[in-house]
C-alpha cells in the first residue's frame, strides 16, 4: 500500500519489506518450499507497483532490476541458512553417536569386569587347592604360575572398573588436595619398598575426591613398576588459579616415553605403561583439569595435575 501511495518513494518501503522477510525467515526457518512461495509472493505483490511506475515515468526501468536481485539474495540466505541447520544437525547427530558409543563402552568395560572376578575366583580357589594338596614340586610350581597371572588378571579387572568409573567424576565436594596428597604418601610408604615424601601447601577444589584419590595412586604405582627410583616425591601447592599435584620420580625419566607430543604422552604410553595413565587422564579431564609430563630436576620424570581452584579458595591469600 505504501509503494502504491508514495511514487517515487517506493523503494523505501520495497526493501524494507524484502529485510522483514529475511528477518523472519531468520527467526524461524520454513521448509524449502514454504520460503520459494513467500519469496515468489512477494517479488509478485511488490513487483508490480514497481513496474506500474516505471511505465508511468514516475521510476527508472532500472529500479524493477531490484525485484530478481533482493529474489536471489533471499533465496542465497535461505540456501545458507538450510546448509547451517543441516550442519549442526549432522554435528548433533555425531556427538550424539559419539555419546551413546562411549556410554556403551564404559558399560561394557564394568560389566566385563565385574564378570571376570567370579571366573577368576573359582580358577583361585582350585589353582590354591592344587598347590597346598600336591606333594608334587612341578604341579606346586605350576600352580604358583597360575596364581601370579591370576592376580595380574584381578588387577587388570580392578583397572577396567576404575577407567570405568574415571569419567564419571560426579563428586561436587570441596577437596583439600594437600591433605588428600599426604594421607596418599603416609599410605604408600609403607609399601612402596622406597621412601614417598609428601611436600604440601593449601589448596583446594571441587571435585571427587575417591577420583582424585584414584589417580594419584595409580601415579604412585607406575612409578614404583616401571622405574627403579630410590624415591618417589609427591606434592600440592596453589600455582594462581590452579591447584597443582605432582608425582616426581627419579627413573630414566623422559628418554623412557615415546617421542610424542607431551600432552598425548598419558595416551601413546598406554601399552608400555598399563591402564594407569588412561585412568589418571580420565579423572583428569572429568574435572575439566590438564595432565602435563616433564623432566624433573633429579633427572627422573615428573607428572603434573592441574585442577581449577575451588571458587572460595581464589579468594584467599597464595
Amino acid at each position: 500500500m505504501l509503494m502504491w501511495l508514495g511514487p517515487g518513494l517506493e523503494t523505501v518501503p520495497f526493501h524494507l519489506i524484502w529485510v522483514s522477510l529475511a528477518i523472519v525467515y531468520g527467526l524461524q526457518a520454513w521448509p524449502l518450499r514454504w520460503a520459494v512461495t513467500a519469496c515468489v509472493v512477494v517479488a509478485v505483490v511488490t513487483g508490480i507497483p514497481l513496474t506500474s511506475h516505471a511505465q508511468d515515468g514516475v521510476i527508472a526501468y532500472e529500479e524493477v532490476t531490484e525485484i530478481p536481485l533482493m529474489s536471489v539474495l533471499f533465496l542465497v540466505m535461505v540456501w545458507h541458512v538450510r546448509r547451517r541447520i543441516a550442519a549442526v544437525e549432522r554435528a548433533a547427530r555425531s556427538a550424539e553417536r559419539e555419546h551413546v558409543a562411549k556410554r556403551m563402552q564404559q558399560r561394557f568395560v564394568r560389566l566385563a569386569s565385574h564378570e571376570l572376578r567370579t571366573p577368576i575366583t573359582v580358577a583361585r580357589g582350585y589353582a590354591e587347592m592344587l598347590r597346598e594338596d600336591s606333594t608334587d614340586a612341578r604341579i606346586v610350581e605350576d600352580a604358583t604360575v597360575v596364581l601370579d597371572e591370576l592376580s595380574k588378571l584381578e588387577r587388570i579387572s580392578g583397572r577396567l572398573l576404575a577407567l570405568a568409573a574415571a569419567h564419571d567424576a560426579q563428586g561436587t565436594e570441596t577437596v583439600d588436595v594437600a591433605a588428600l596428597t599426604h594421607r596418599v604418601a603416609k599410605r604408600w610408604a609403607p609399601v612402596a619398598g622406597r621412601p614417598v615424601h609428601a611436600e604440601v601447601a593449601p589448596a583446594m577444589v571441587v571435585g571427587d575426591e575417591e577420583r582424585l584419590e584414584t589417580a594419584l595412586d595409580c601415579l604412585i604405582e607406575n612409578a614404583i613398576t616401571h622405574t627403579d627410583s630410590p624415591s618417589i616425591v609427591l606434592r600440592a601447592y596453589r600455582h594462581g588459579a590452579w591447584a597443582v599435584l605432582e608425582v616426581e620420580d627419579r627413573g630414566p625419566g623422559m628418554q623412557s616415553w615415546p617421542a610424542s607430543p607431551l600432552d598425548d604422552r598419558s595416551d601413546a604410553a598406554g601399552a608400555q605403561h598399563g591402564l594407569g595413565l588412561t585412568i589418571v587422564r580420565g579423572v583428569v579431564d572429568a574435572h575439566g583439569g590438564e595432565l602435563r609430563f616433564g623432566g624433573a630436576r633429579s633427572g627422573g620424570l615428573r607428572v603434573t595435575i592441574r585442577l581449577p581452584l575451588a571458587a572460595r579458595a581464589l579468594s584467599l591469600p597464595v
